[in-house]
């Protein structure tokens, strides 16, 4: 290894994990040969050490398929082209299901896979134990094999990405601990360590669990903590051999893998302990955590049910270690919001070894070309609201749901249950009172469906029609008959003035934004290269003073787009508003008619025509009201100052029984 500290790099990577070693190795690659990597202990000494190394190839869109894809033939390619080996083998994966609900779910994950060119077959209960010699099938109800899924040791696939990042010109430093970051006119500038700075134009926050402590070094949110996690191994087993492939019962919570002859058990239980939340050590390096042989219980239990020699067989090894989780199971990529050329590749939620190829390279990419080549919204980290980096609420969800949702059943519709009722609307329990069945979006309460009197709102999830379907067609046909009132605070509102304020947006819009005053146009954002970035709309409300709507899931990231394309010297500024405002939507063919009743505004399609919008007096109080509806129906925007909405939603609700005026969830 390099010691010699440099003054200056091109790029500073933070964390010698396989994340970040994966990120200098991309680099490299594609031609960027400046690059410092720095390391706290040893290179792979924080977690990537003790992973399991299972590579699973499938994920829930095509974008992440094709990064796991990517870094598995990355993987497979590694020893050969540095020299290290790396204990890659393709042995393929099984798959099984104990309840019909989870062969529901495969038999979609086998559409999916078809989708996304990845080899998936159903297989017979015979194949299965074929396959797989010492599993017991009897209470099974189906089985999937998945032959390019394989596994690497996870320590030498670490160490060979890091010897190819050397190899072409990256300088991997050890033992250097990051102190604070410097931050210049928004942009990252220096980091600062107990061995001197380094000027840089990027960095790359790759901390794994540390990522959270190093994003507050810039003002960045980075919701994440650590969670135990564990597996064992056995004894040489009779039926198991080299290249069985591995194994997932995600009904059990289990993962078990051939190790030395024996099996490699380990799982992702539904009530998991979060770790280190306080601080972590500052000797923390190779480190195992307390056995705690009544946490894993769980997964012996249910190893016993699939491989019942699991109760006759000795264990050589319980390996704890920690492991870091985001409230959502995804991890975290890409540019910060806020701070310019601040990378993060972190909390990878026990997904590191498999996602660390995909995501390194993409990272790489983002920076080199200045933008990613595919769609990682999924995994962005403007996902996440800045008050989500709150300890408790993410604790809380850790504990409760995140380690486990990697193998609980993945419905539609599924709800998080833990860290709820955290930022809830004004009207939140006036429609709680009426039935509303609440779901979250950014952490946002949000009235999803309602339920009629005797029927709790509560989701039955399935793969079929879930409870709520009728309720929400009820909901559906009201709004085309009638009229309803959504709650749509959650969405992001911005005011966007200043003298420039119509040239910037003409810059970013697709559509001409150049309008009349009053006038509200719905377009799209768009990058250099035509690809859509935004969907939203601006109203003009004055010359210099735009009214900007986005969803209310790319708040943050939207917010971030449009201050980044601000032109330095712009007389332009922006701000979130989102908060001021609640949107309530009255939409249907009555909504005219309800709203004459509360408001001395003309509301006729001469005096207010469609797309246009005006501040009206409705009830006791004032409000910004766009004519716009993306229900199919007449309908109007109603933009209200908070502490006024309570008084008018009220309102609304009396004044609209004679029209059989509803309240209508999102899912319709």
């Amino acid at each position: 290894m390099n010691s010699q500290l440099p003054t200056q790099a091109q790029v500073v990577i933070i964390g010698g994990g396989i994340v970040g070693c994966s990120t200098a190795y991309h680099l490299v690659e594609q031609g960027w040969k400046d690059v410092v990597l720095l390391e706290r202990k040893k290179i792979s000494s924080g977690t990537s050490w003790a992973a399991a190394g299972l590579l699973g190839q499938l994920w829930s869109t095509s974008p992440l398929t094709k990064l796991a894809k990517y870094g598995a033939d990355l993987y497979a390619g590694l020893e050969a082209k540095t020299g290290q080996p790396t204990g890659y083998k393709r042995n393929g994966s099984i798959r099984v299901s104990r309840t019909p609900a989870r062969r529901s779910e495969y038999l979609r994950s086998l559409g999916m896979a078809r989708a996304f060119g990845i080899k998936m077959e159903e297989i017979s209960m015979e194949e299965a134990k074929r396959l797989f010699p010492v599993m017991e099938t009897g209470d099974l109800t189906g089985a999937w094999y998945q032959p390019d899924d394989g596994v690497t040791n996870p320590e030498d696939t670490t160490q060979a990405l890091a010897k190819g990042a050397r190899m072409g010109g990256v300088t991997i430093l050890e033992n250097i601990k990051v102190l604070d970051i410097d931050v210049s006119q928004g942009a990252v500038n220096a980091v600062k360590t107990d061995k001197g700075d380094i000027r840089c134009e990027y960095i790359v926050n790759c901390a794994g669990m540390w990522g959270r402590e190093v994003g507050k070094m810039v003002g960045v949110s980075l919701p994440l903590v650590a969670a135990e996690h564990m597996h064992m191994t056995t004894e040489p087993m009779e039926g198991v051999y080299k290249d069985m492939p591995y194994l997932r019962d995600m009904d059990g919570y289990i993962y078990i893998k051939e190790e030395m002859g024996g099996l490699l058990m380990g799982g992702f239980e539904p009530n998991a302990k979060t770790w280190g939340v306080k601080g972590i050590p500052e000797n923390f390096e190779h480190t195992q955590l307390d056995e705690d042989w009544d946490q894993m219980d769980l997964f012996i239990k249910n190893a016993i049910i699939r491989v019942p020699a699991f109760a006759e067989i000795g264990v050589t090894n319980l390996t704890t270690v920690p492991e870091s989780f985001t409230p959502d199971t995804s991890y975290l990529l890409g540019e910060a919001p806020g701070v310019k050329n601040f990378f993060v590749a972190c909390g990878m939620n026990s997904v590191g070894i498999t996602s660390a190829g995909g995501a390194g390279m993409a990272i790489a990419t983002w920076i080199v070309q200045g933008y990613p080549e595919v769609d990682l919204w999924p995994v962005d980290v403007r996902r996440y609201n800045p008050w989500q980096n709150n300890l408790k609420y993410i604790e809380e969800r850790v504990n409760v749901e995140s380690v486990g949702n990697l193998y609980t059943d993945h419905w539609p519709f599924k709800q998080p249950t833990s860290s709820r009722d955290v930022l809830k609307t004004p009207i939140h329990d006036r429609l709680k009172d009426l039935g509303s069945c609440f779901g979250v979006v950014s952490g946002w309460e949000r009235a999803n469906w309602f339920a009629p009197e005797g029927v709790e709102p509560k989701y039955e999830y399935s793969w079929g029609r879930q409870n709520w379907f009728e309720y929400s067609a009820r909901e559906h046909m009201n709004i085309r008959e009638n009229v309803g009132i959504y709650d749509l605070t959650s969405m992001g509102k911005f005011l966007f003035q200043g003298r420039n304020a119509q040239k910037v947006l003409q810059t970013l819009c697709g559509n001409d934004v150049a309008v009349p005053v009053g006038k509200v146009v719905y377009t799209q954002m768009l990058n250099e290269r035509g690809g859509i970035e935004a969907d939203l709309t601006v109203t003009k409300m004055e010359e210099d003073k735009f009214f900007i709507v986005t969803a209310g899931a790319t708040t943050v990231r939207d917010f971030d787009w449009i201050k980044r394309h601000i032109p330095i010297d712009a007389h332009a500024v922006l701000t979130d508003v989102t908060w001021s405002y609640t949107m309530l939507g009255v939409m249907g063919p009555k909504s005219r008619d309800l709203l004459s009743k509360i408001t001395d505004t003309d509301l006729s399609n001469d005096a207010f025509p469609f797309a246009t919008a005006k501040e009206i007096h409705i009830g006791y109080a004032g409000a910004f009201a766009i004519r716009m509806s993306f229900v199919g129906e007449l309908g109007w925007e109603l933009y209200i100052p908070t502490p006024f909405v309570q008084g008018i939603f009220d309102e609304l609700m009396e004044a609209g029984k004679e029209f059989n005026v509803k309240p209508c969830g999102l899912h319709a």
